[in-house]
């Protein structure tokens, strides 16, 4: 599936704002699942940008803004393709193909796991390793107290989509995931919190995603879902909101051990008093070809046999592109709510909406001081 996702984020002031530092992440990265063909970051007002990669190898475009200004837009645009159709697992053992992964009992001695992804496996500021949690997992786990670590994962989102109500605005990005088994509701980013704990408890070594829908025409948000490394197969990605293994249509920008390591924006800014925020995530479908990959490998596999070749509509170019940006100087307007991020904001599908859930809306913080 290859699609063209705008990302665009908009703050006005309520006066005018004298310095502003900012910090994205926004640019979808070229993994074994997928190739981000080109990318391209507009800011206005103009700003010098630094590009570097974090600690988890995502990208990072760090900006500000010395003078006076009223707003700040910022614009996401990317062109990515993925290797699988849209309802198509990207990775794991097929419909047809027995499991082929351990005992999950197996995993917990495995000292070569534990060190390999020890910050995947301990709690972290968003995931606390709780009771609740706990508890949750092992009676999933007792189902079946032989079941393969794959099973478990799909047996554990599966959970969470029937147990759990998806409701905007139960939930805010703090919300622990005690609160969200207590609340029993919220958004994807509390349903991958809570499945990276149910993990994590149970020697399951696993990670937050933040990324994309494709096929979503228009959002007020993005999307999150939790990856788990599953031995034979590597990290696999299973979306809690919808239940089942991540497909062509889940478009990867950034990982983490939970949200705090992959806010789409964060930054500060002093003056200005209150802000008003909109945000809006629109995708496009440009070709639903995977062009010329590797035919479905598997476990070390995927790290000889990567992408070989890619040809699509585009030219070298579009290669030589990866990673480009460009800084657009010219006016941008937008009507801005007087609400947050994803409330009330409704969204239009190129696919069935039963089978498509909200994405959730991905909080875009600036902290603000006013002088004295």
């Amino acid at each position: 599936m290859r699609y063209r996702i705008t990302h665009r984020t908009a703050y006005r002031y309520a006066s005018p704002v004298h310095e502003s530092f900012n910090e994205v992440r926004l640019q979808p990265g070229s993994t074994d699942t997928q190739t981000c063909l080109s990318f391209d970051l507009a800011i206005d007002p103009p700003a010098t940008i630094i590009t570097f990669q974090d600690y988890y190898g995502n990208a990072v475009h760090d900006f500000g803004v010395p003078y006076l200004h009223d707003h700040l837009t910022i614009e996401a645009t990317s062109d990515v393709v993925t290797f699988a159709g849209a309802e198509q697992p990207l990775a794991g053992p097929r419909a047809d193909e027995p499991d082929r992964s351990p005992a999950l009992a197996a995993l917990v001695g495995d000292r070569h796991l534990a060190d390999e992804w020890a910050e995947f496996l301990t709690a972290s500021g968003y995931v606390a390793l709780e009771r609740d949690s706990g508890e949750l997992a092992r009676a999933i786990l007792a189902e079946d107290a032989g079941m393969s670590a794959h099973t478990f994962l799909t047996r554990a989102g599966s959970y969470i989509r029937s147990h759990f109500t998806y409701q905007v605005g139960a939930t805010n990005v703090r919300t622990t995931v005690a609160e969200v088994i207590a609340g029993g509701s919220g958004v994807c980013q509390d349903y991958a919190h809570l499945l990276i704990a149910l993990c994590r408890h149970l020697g399951l070594p696993a990670r937050y995603v933040s990324g994309y829908l494709g096929n979503v025409m228009e959002s007020g948000a993005s999307h999150a879902w939790t990856e788990a490394f599953v031995p034979p197969y590597g990290w696999l990605g299973l979306d809690p909101t919808i239940g089942s293994p991540c497909t062509g249509r889940h478009v990867k920008v950034a990982i983490g051990r939970d949200y705090a390591d992959v806010s789409p924006l964060r930054g500060t800014y002093r003056g200005g008093g209150e802000a008003t925020l909109d945000v809006a995530v629109r995708g496009e479908t440009l070709d639903e070809t995977q062009g010329m990959v590797i035919a479905h490998p598997t476990g070390d596999e995927w790290g000889r046999k990567r992408l070989i070749q890619y040809q699509t509509l585009g030219t070298a170019a579009q290669m030589q592109r990866l990673g480009a940006m460009t800084q657009t100087l010219g006016t941008m307007t937008q009507t801005l709510g007087p609400g947050g991020v994803g409330q009330g904001m409704g969204m239009r599908y190129q696919q069935d909406e039963a089978e498509i859930p909200r994405q959730q809306p991905q909080q875009q913080q600036q902290g603000g001081t006013i002088a004295r």
